[in-house]
């Protein structure tokens, strides 16, 4: 994705730390929000390049078909420039403090719109969430999700675990309900197309078609569940700093417990020797006496 801070210095110190964090996980962005200074941050995103250009393939190679004439390019690209179809958005991400002793919740707003500035999403005070976005038809981005922090709440740090736009296959799956949302070229122009080489391996055109739409439908069900993985490890890293933090905690209020009751019996131990030591004293000058 495309980090979009607003705001000076803010700005980079919110992209270096970006960096960093990518340095080690490539998977995801953390950043860091002052709300003091600038309350807003956004991150967008868009369809894969390689994805994009396979997708334009089909559209070009079935309008080309279906015209059944000679196309111009400014006619192509006119038509390429206008598909859309249905997408799939998602986004895991959580909050919490920059410092590893503070257990505060540390809640946000959220915003996502698509590349028109369409809004199709937004909560409030929200410290952790997962969104899988399916009824949305669009192109190819960039869509993105803009994050308000509280003042009150003070540095927010963000862990986007993983923010991906994904092209499903859509005819002939739950995805086909767009359908009412879907020009008739779109629908015609979406559907997989065969090469002359796949022709020469399999007999019948269906059967290609049902093999490219089952690869898909198999690619989307991969990326979801790894960037699912990506989000609960992100979330059992923030548990495990505050089981760390509450196991230091405890570590030191044993230490501090311990020290104070063996002060306190050395303590008692000299007082009650100074007493039977005065005690003693006093009953050897009563028998001089």
């Amino acid at each position: 994705g495309r980090a979009g801070p607003r705001g000076g210095w803010v700005g980079l110190v919110v992209a270096l730390c970006a960096l960093c964090f990518l340095a080690d996980e490539a998977s995801g962005i953390k950043f860091r929000m002052f709300p003091q200074l600038n309350q807003k941050e956004c991150v967008s995103e868009s369809v894969s390049e390689n994805q994009w250009e396979l997708v334009l393939e089909s559209v070009e190679a079935n309008f080309r078909k279906n015209a059944k004439r000679n196309l111009t390019d400014q006619e192509i690209a006119v038509r390429l420039a206008s598909f859309r179809r249905p997408v799939l958005i998602e986004i895991g991400f959580l909050t919490m403090s920059p410092n590893p002793s503070d257990q505060t919740m540390k809640p946000v707003d959220y915003v996502i719109t698509d590349d028109r500035g369409n809004m199709l999403s937004t909560r409030t005070s929200i410290t952790q969430e997962e969104v899988e976005w399916k009824s949305h038809v669009g192109g190819k981005g960039p869509y993105t999700i803009c994050f308000t922090a509280n003042k009150e709440f003070g540095v927010v740090e963000v862990d986007l675990s993983y923010f991906h736009i994904n092209v499903p296959e859509a005819v002939g799956t739950k995805h086909m309900k767009h359908s009412a949302e879907l020009s008739e070229e779109d629908l015609r122009d979406m559907k997989p197309v065969l090469t002359d080489e796949e022709l020469k391996y399999f007999a019948k055109e269906e059967h290609i078609l049902e093999l490219k739409g089952d690869m898909r439908k198999v690619g989307t069900a991969v990326y979801q569940a790894y960037y699912e993985q990506q989000h609960i490890k992100q979330i059992m890293n923030r548990q495990h700093r505050g089981i760390w933090q509450f196991a230091v905690k405890v570590k030191i209020l044993g230490s501090v417990e311990a020290f104070s009751i063996v002060l306190c019996s050395i303590i008692q131990y000299i007082c009650v020797r100074r007493l039977f030591r005065g005690k003693k004293s006093g009953s050897v000058r009563g028998g001089l006496v």
